[in-house]
């Protein structure tokens, strides 16, 4: 808790500073027209984790557990919903534990184990952004991307997604880890990822949706796996 409070304390306090001393001297030296390259991201970013969320989640119920995806999806858009509007897992976590348990028919023993767990290391929305943007970046930056580099950038994303703290912004953040394991350290780079930190908070909240939803999806599929999911209550 004191780590959560003191990383949301200083990204919402000194980032906005930081970050808009990084975006005026980006455009004082290139202009405006950056902007532009970034709309590329926002919509490729957006656009795969609605589709993610949307049915990835539904079909991960359905071949996993058997049940009807379409259930799931209803009762969880709630805390899809408002992990969304706090960007915030840890603020989530107590919708989530009451709608695993009174509305999916989760034991509260499960529940309690198994989304603690998963708001810490269950980072799936986390990872998708980070693959994304870094991509973008390297790509912006005059770096080669091959399909090598791509999956070497997932599997670092995967690994530092899961390091990722359970507070507003810090996906992001941790997004420059994958960068300087990956070497794209130069000033095009550095200035790609203070563009991606000025634009990023709408997709941090959407991230922040798909994590919530996947640690309650991680649940369901525990419970039923050990016999112990009270389907009368999913059903209902």
């Amino acid at each position: 808790k004191i780590i959560t409070t003191f990383l949301t304390f200083v990204i919402t306090k000194f980032g906005p500073i930081a970050i808009f001393v990084l975006i005026t001297r980006t455009f004082a030296i290139y202009g405006v027209d950056h902007l532009k390259p970034a709309l590329a991201y926002v919509g490729t970013a957006t656009i795969a984790l609605l589709i993610f969320l949307s049915f990835g989640y539904a079909l991960f119920i359905y071949f996993t557990t058997g049940l009807n995806p379409i259930i799931f999806v209803k009762k969880i858009s709630k805390v899809a919903l408002f992990g969304f509007s706090t960007s915030s897992s840890a603020a989530t976590l107590p919708l989530n534990t009451k709608t695993v348990v009174e509305e999916l028919g989760v034991s509260e023993e499960i529940a309690s184990f198994t989304l603690p767990l998963g708001m810490t290391i269950n980072m799936n929305g986390t990872a998708i952004m980070q693959v994304i943007a870094a991509i973008f970046i390297a790509s912006s930056s005059g770096y080669e991307v091959t399909v090598g580099n791509i999956l070497i950038i997932s599997l670092l994303a995967l690994i530092a997604s899961i390091g990722t703290p359970a507070a507003p912004g810090a996906g992001a953040i941790i997004l420059f880890t994958v960068l300087t394991g990956m070497g794209y350290q130069n000033d095009a780079a550095v200035l790609a990822y203070s563009l991606i930190l000025a634009i990023n908070r709408p997709i941090e909240m959407l991230v922040t949706s798909l994590n919530v939803v996947g640690d309650a999806a991680t649940c369901v599929y525990v419970s039923k796996s050990e016999n112990n999911l009270n389907e009368e209550i999913y059903n209902g």
